[in-house]
């Protein structure tokens, strides 16, 4: 089992990687489309917090995305004793796309938005 939860962890975040390029990729191309006089480049945050009452430290952490036009993705990771889970949740215009943010990400996202 210390093996399937090794290689689950390893997929999670090469997923993770992978969501990170998509949104360079994008803002990169979408620059490239931009006049010399709009807005700056995306928005990025990167808040550590800790989910659990039985663990020390801020080792689960929400990394938040977003472009000119507050649109983009939240990350998040929470570890826990025995593995780490990876989420990834679309944000458009400021608001997620598909399901409900946590509390932590609300405000990741709020603080996001007002850098």
């Amino acid at each position: 089992m210390t093996v399937f939860f090794a290689i689950l962890t390893l997929v999670n975040f090469c997923v993770s990687v992978y969501l990170v390029y998509l949104f360079f990729a994008k803002g990169r191309q979408a620059k490239k489309n931009l006049q010399p006089s709009s807005g700056s480049g995306p928005k990025i945050t990167l808040t550590r917090f800790n989910p659990f009452d039985d663990i020390g430290g801020d080792q689960s952490f929400i990394l938040c995305l977003l472009d000119n036009s507050d649109s983009g993705v939240i990350i998040t990771s929470l570890h826990n004793r025995d593995l780490t889970r990876i989420y990834a949740k679309s944000i458009k215009n400021g608001q997620p796309q598909s399901s409900a943010l946590s509390k932590e990400e609300k405000t990741a996202l709020i603080k996001t938005i007002n850098s």
